[in-house]
């Protein structure tokens, strides 16, 4: 997990999902919002304030005594003691006795976190709050502490006095209220933020190929071109697409880009042997053999394509050709030599015949091997279409007995992981593997060579 993270961990791809995902993203914000909303408009509470006021005496005697003259002095030290007066206000000892002598039923620890205690700068004043939902629970706590407050301030310290200055009024209007606004604004704040963790988390663990870079730099294989993506087959207009003279310009460039490369490859062989496959299903091996096959025609060379898929092979399907002794007959021993088909002028088909049950057996043999030695002998090239080399272990049998291997990579479908286990099954037995088709690429992407002219002819 941690690894797919840190591979995908690069900012395209974090932007990519970003602006795939913004709509989403967005959507989520605003539902998120409008819950909290409705959540704070149900359930708002408000909370009261009563505040009670005190007046600190240097010398309790002061109190009583309306003929004394306070010096200085005596309000210098008056004002050293409002901190420590606030600090018993708040303690345990004093809020248990506030409890027992009022019959609160509220905890020590709740009234403590509903009180505060500030003074009022330069004087000897101080100020009690009190909040609580209930406005008069509020006022009743807050002249409980001042009735309470000068004995056991007097009882503790033993030094000074302290005298209510204002008694805490009823609170008419709430302190403090839910507000719905503010709820939904925090809603909907969290819900983006959410939304975009979710949404980078999932993104981060697709191991979907959506760019041709992420082939290069995930491995050293190079690409061999790029297949355009063909549009889908409507109603009006039915898409062909195996490769022909009617084909678009940018989808016949793609596969004489490919052939020009793959010439490069043939390690000077007189027939060389390809074999084609795939890390999954669905990414369009068995098309780009034909069509590649069809490309190499075109300038001349007599080609031969085997169906070596006897699991699901799908060639006979595609070009509307029967399966009368194809491969697996014929590696069975029930006819002396398969037939093959003469599908278009230097092109030839060998099917892969009905499924056998032993398909992995039948590649084994010997007779593939003679089969092969034969057919070097009559064509240019030969190309052999594999099952997926990641879901069955056929591809990976002919490793000693092909050229080299073309391995066929779709955009949006095929997952790097899977071609990495694929890449690394084969490298593991040898295995000369001479590029990547990178197959589907859009017509928009950047990747793609005839990007400013592809439209046109694809159209």
């Amino acid at each position: 997990m941690f690894e797919t993270i840190l591979t995908n961990f690069h900012l395209e791809k974090i932007f990519w999902i970003l602006k795939v995902k913004l709509k989403y993203i967005l959507l989520f914000t605003v539902i998120a919002a409008l819950l909290s909303g409705v959540y704070a408009k149900y359930t708002r509470s408000s909370v009261y304030l009563a505040q009670i006021s005190f007046y600190v005496y240097s010398n309790p005697a002061y109190i009583t005594d309306p003929t004394v003259n306070i010096n200085s002095s005596d309000f210098t030290q008056a004002r050293n003691l409002v901190s420590s007066y606030m600090q018993i206000l708040r303690s345990k000892t004093f809020l248990n006795k506030l409890i027992k002598e009022t019959g609160s039923p509220y905890s020590a620890d709740y009234i403590k976190g509903n009180i505060t205690a500030s003074s009022i700068e330069n004087t000897a004043v101080f100020i009690v709050s009190v909040r609580n939902p209930d406005p008069v629970n509020a006022m009743n706590i807050a002249n409980a502490i001042g009735d309470l407050a000068p004995d056991e301030i007097t009882r503790i310290v033993k030094s000074g006095g302290i005298e209510v200055l204002d008694r805490a009024e009823l609170p008419t209007y709430p302190y403090q209220t839910t507000s719905v606004l503010k709820m939904s604004a925090i809603g909907g704040i969290g819900g983006f933020a959410l939304s975009i963790f979710l949404f980078l988390l999932r993104g981060l663990l697709d191991t979907t190929i959506r760019k041709e870079f992420e082939i290069r730099d995930m491995f050293t294989i190079p690409i061999l071109g790029e297949v355009p993506l063909m549009p889908p087959d409507s109603k009006k207009i039915k898409v062909n697409k195996i490769l022909g003279e009617d084909s678009p310009f940018a989808l016949r460039e793609s596969y004489n880009n490919i052939r020009t490369n793959l010439r490069f490859t043939g390690q000077l062989e007189k027939c060389p042997v390809y074999a084609i496959t795939s890390s999954d299903i669905a990414e369009g091996k068995t098309l780009n053999a034909i069509n590649l096959a069809i490309s190499f025609t075109q300038i001349g060379k007599k080609i031969l394509v085997i169906d070596a898929d006897m699991r699901k092979g799908s060639i006979s399907m595609m070009l509307g050709i029967e399966l009368i002794d194809g491969l697996s007959e014929y590696l069975a021993g029930f006819v002396n030599t398969p037939y093959i088909i003469e599908y278009l002028t230097n092109l030839s088909i060998i099917s892969s015949g009905e499924i056998p049950p032993n398909p992995t057996e039948l590649l084994s043999s010997n007779r593939w091997n003679e089969l092969l030695e034969n057919c070097k002998k009559e064509y240019d090239t030969i190309f052999i279409d594999l099952p997926p080399a990641g879901i069955v272990s056929d591809a990976l049998l002919l490793t000693k007995d092909v050229t080299a291997y073309i391995l066929v990579l779709r955009e949006k479908v095929s997952r790097y992981d899977r071609g990495k286990m694929m890449v690394s099954k084969l490298e593991a037995l040898g295995a000369n593997i001479c590029g990547f088709i990178y197959n589907g690429i859009s017509i928009k992407s950047r990747d793609y060579p005839y990007e400013y002219y592809g439209k046109e002819y694809l159209n």
